[in-house]
């Protein structure tokens, strides 16, 4: 028998049956559902945190060269209760690049009145709420998205309720307080967008008698200034407490 030295040996080699790709692909869309979530939250809290620093650091820096541009001893030159929220608006759109002041009438979406959620599920007469309502008086609209509003107080030192409620959010009692504000300034970092809640993207900070801005829920902007996270616990207001 003759044998051709030409002749080229081929080994076969054994490839993937179908049911061991389709296992392959099923693997691997379950690690990517139970990743990409995570990924994709990872990375809205990133793009929140950076927000909120740099609107944080917009107000500072504007409340400070407002005060230095004026020789004034502290901000209450500025935030001075007989002024009204209207007029501190415009004086601090002086110093803040490409803005613009709220005038009632006005349409565009960044002066619409909007509701404010609480960080956590805020509970009025059985239904989840609102916690604060924001009007167009006051209000700077940035052409980054930033929105800052003022709202001025007739005095700095004033009583006023604390309602107390119980679990379904139903009026228990009533506590008169003293406060001490001078002015409240909101802080919101995307435009009038959801979620509009505290801790999330929007902040809340007080001018007090002594001069100073503080925010009022201070462990929230604490958060993302300090350890790059974002707290807050989603709900829909309207709905029944149950």
């Amino acid at each position: 028998m003759c044998y051709n030295s030409n002749m080229k040996n081929y080994s076969l080699e054994k490839g993937f049956t179908l049911a061991e790709v389709l296992i392959t692909i099923g693997i691997i869309g379950v690690v990517a559902a139970l990743t990409i979530p995570t990924l994709i939250k990872n990375y809205q809290e990133k793009v929140m945190v950076s927000k909120v620093k740099q609107a944080h650091s917009q107000l500072m820096n504007a409340v400070q060269m407002y005060v230095a541009q004026n020789n004034c001893q502290n901000m209450l030159c500025l935030f001075d209760t007989s002024k009204t929220s209207d007029e501190v608006a415009a004086e601090l759109t002086k110093v803040l690049k490409k803005s613009k002041v709220c005038k009632s009438g006005d349409t565009e979406n960044v002066c619409k009145y909007y509701g404010v959620k609480a960080n956590t599920p805020f509970k009025k007469d059985g239904v989840y709420a609102t916690s604060i309502g924001l009007n167009n008086f006051g209000r700077i609209g940035l052409q980054n998205g930033i929105i800052f509003q003022v709202t001025m107080q007739s005095s700095c030192i004033k009583t006023q309720d604390r309602v107390y409620r119980d679990e379904n959010g139903f009026e228990i009692g009533r506590e008169e307080v003293t406060v001490d504000a001078c002015a409240y300034v909101y802080m919101d970092i995307n435009n009038t967008q959801d979620p509009n809640q505290l801790g999330a993207d929007f902040y809340q900070y007080v001018v007090k008698s002594n001069g100073n801005i503080e925010p009022v829920h201070k462990n929230l902007l604490n958060n993302a200034l300090l350890y790059n996270k974002i707290e807050y616990t989603p709900y829909n207001v309207g709905e029944v407490v149950k």
